[in-house]
């Protein structure tokens, strides 16, 4: 719903930024100065020095457009900055996570699956475990709850199909870094020694 309204918005700064545009350049109405001058009038001595004295005042040009054209180009840059700058990131579906504890130079891999919305849904696949997730921009994070409540990840998207970030399990000391890759098999990158791991996959 906000998406298609910045949208809408959007167009209508642009369309109030160009009518603004074409009034600031239509010309203003010419002032009334047109003086009936009696007949003789011309004649007399003091004719040239009158007019001289008391010449017809141009009307002095209107600010307003020019204030409303730099309204709106304002408004406009900061509408556009909004909708450009708003890319999203779609998390659903599978992905391919490797993480290490601090002081680990290899990673461990598990399979991610996040089912539900872009913002929040469930995720499930590390070892049985699963949890909510949430997604604000770019920001991501989840919980594995199934196994400690403060199980937490927290990182970001780095492009649309890669993500990064950094978790933490505090009832064991546990910390670590994680990357993630949309899609790629786990078959395809290195396994989880299952010797080390515990009951659930992590280690203990």
């Amino acid at each position: 719903m906000i998406k298609r309204q910045s949208k809408w918005i959007a167009l209508l700064v642009v369309v109030a930024f160009a009518w603004m545009t074409h009034l600031s350049v239509m010309p203003l109405a010419a002032a009334s100065g047109e003086t009936t001058v009696a007949a003789g009038e011309g004649t007399e001595p003091n004719f040239v020095e009158v007019a001289d004295k008391a010449p017809v005042k141009a009307k002095p040009k209107s600010a307003l457009p020019y204030i409303l054209i730099g309204v709106g180009a304002v408004a406009l840059a900061v509408v556009l900055l909004v909708v450009l700058k708003k890319t999203t990131y779609d998390i659903t579906g599978s992905w391919t996570l490797q993480w290490k504890e601090n002081g680990e130079t290899t990673y461990r891999t598990v399979q991610a699956n996040f089912t539900g919305t872009k913002e929040s849904g469930t995720v499930s696949g590390f070892y049985g475990d699963s949890g909510p997730y949430t997604v604000d921009g770019k920001k991501v994070s989840w919980v594995l709850s199934s196994y400690d409540a403060n199980f937490a990840w927290t990182g970001q998207f780095d492009t649309k199909d890669t993500m990064s970030g950094t978790m933490t399990l505090p009832s064991e000391d546990l910390q670590g870094t994680w990357i993630a890759t949309r899609g790629v098999p786990t078959t395809a990158l290195p396994g989880q020694p299952k010797e080390i791991a515990g009951s659930k996959g992590w280690k203990k």
